[in-house]
């Protein structure tokens, strides 16, 4: 869910994209920034193009291929400002509702951001069980590319966009599928209306700023940890017209 402004090098490719949790434009380390960060004003943005996480500019369980259609188009070497959205509040097993989500954990309305609740609320076609969690920003257009190119991203800079993440372990989803979470796995009539009987556990995590550092709180354990944000999903539209997972790396 956030911003991240993006030096595009060498770069000769037919696409970009990024998917990344929640961060966003930059700020300094001795400031907290106000949140939501939502949609920037265009003109305000780092880069010198701006891409927003608007319903028109995102795919939700698949990443883009040839067929998908350029949100914007740049040249090589420009700088891109993406808005990102985390896909943790918005998923089936947390009820497709991230305002209903969040506020069991204390957050506002006016915190949750908006593309997320536009997204949530839109006519996507999103399935549990046969799609993949992610909601994908992009694909850029790199004018001029060619098949065979090189690219080259510089990531300038990340800033969470709200004070809070989610940790989530579901069943036969990451490094230990048949194994984790600890219960029977999910019950007959799981949905977003039932989100309970996945039985997929999903832990709220607030962040602050302690001593300049970005940190993540363990919700009743008075526990920190400092967190590490990354590039979530990146790279190259590809070259099919057939669905393409995001889990798998590419």
């Amino acid at each position: 869910m956030g911003n991240v402004k993006r030096k595009l090098g060498v770069l000769t490719t037919t696409g970009i994209l990024a998917a990344m949790p929640a961060f966003g434009t930059t700020a300094h380390a001795e400031e907290t920034p106000d949140f939501p960060l939502n949609e920037i004003d265009a003109e305000e943005a780092e880069g010198e193009y701006y891409v927003p996480s608007s319903v028109d500019n995102i795919q939700w369980g698949d990443l883009p291929n040839r067929e998908s259609q350029a949100v914007e188009s740049i040249q090589s070497g420009e700088t891109v400002t993406f808005d990102t959205v985390s896909h943790e509040g918005l998923l089936e097993d947390q009820g497709r509702d991230p305002v209903e989500y969040f506020s069991q954990h204390g957050i506002e309305e006016d915190q949750v951001l908006e593309e997320a609740k536009e997204i949530t609320g839109s006519n996507i076609e999103h399935d549990f069980e046969d799609h993949v969690p992610h909601v994908v920003t992009g694909p850029v257009e790199v004018e001029g590319a060619q098949p065979g190119d090189v690219l080259k991203v510089e990531v300038m800079s990340l800033t969470p966009r709200v004070p809070y993440g989610v940790i989530s372990n579901r069943h036969y989803k990451g490094a230990f599928p048949d194994e984790f979470p600890e219960n029977e796995g999910p019950q007959e009539g799981a949905s977003a209306e039932n989100p309970e009987l996945y039985n997929n556990v999903s832990t709220f995590t607030p962040i602050e700023q302690r001593n300049g550092e970005w940190m993540a709180e363990s919700p009743g354990e008075d526990v920190y940890f400092p967190i590490d944000p990354f590039m979530g999903l990146m790279g190259v539209a590809s070259d099919t017209d057939e669905y393409v997972n995001s889990v798998p790396p590419k």
